[in-house]
């Protein structure tokens, strides 16, 4: 909730606590993905005839021969309720906002332990995630991730026209899948 770590007390951890809790109600993350052949380019990569003109996607790819697109929403629920929230106690609407941020993310971590590592040879490992906004990955890559994987069908993601994905606790990313070096199998 950005409040620095001197200002913390037991009032706003509880806060917290309880919001994860309210959370638990209207919660219905659904989650897709992907494996896909990728490309390297000069100044970026291709995946499914879609470039990404990215230097950091290309650095995080290097070794790659493979790459996952996910995509992940809590739904549109959550985005109710925090607006609800706000109105009613700002505080509350922060506390909300700020711990389905972190549930997203969680989720997403949790869905890839579950259902795409998995799914790996045992010689592969995956790269860390890398969402459109982080570095210079553009914004504008969460539409052509949503529309590779079909996810405004598949479960109700959609973007903006200015790129923000609604429901807005969302998560797009790619992920590249590495072979491991003899000497780490």
């Amino acid at each position: 909730m950005r409040v620095p770590p001197d200002k913390h007390d037991q009032e706003l951890f509880n806060i917290a606590a309880e919001t994860f809790k309210k959370i638990e109600g209207f919660l219905n993350p659904k989650f897709i993905w992907s494996k896909f052949g990728l490309e390297k380019l000069n100044n970026g990569i291709k995946i499914a005839n879609t470039e990404f003109i990215s230097g950091d996607i290309l650095r995080l790819m290097q070794k790659s021969e493979e790459c996952i697109l996910l995509a992940i929403t809590l739904g549109a629920e959550i985005d109710r309720q925090i607006i609800l929230s706000q109105k009613n106690n700002m505080l509350d609407g922060i506390a909300l906002d700020a711990c389905a941020s972190v549930l997203v993310d969680e989720i997403c971590n949790d869905m890839t332990r579950k259902k795409i590592l998995p799914e790996l040879n045992q010689d592969q490992y995956l790269t860390s995630r890398f969402s459109p906004g982080y570095g210079d990955l553009n914004l504008k890559y969460n539409k052509d991730i949503i529309e590779i994987l079909n996810a405004t069908k598949m479960i109700g993601l959609s973007v903006t026209g200015s790129y923000m994905m609604t429901p807005v606790k969302s998560v797009t990313a790619l992920v590249g899948i590495k072979i491991k070096c003899r000497s780490q199998i």
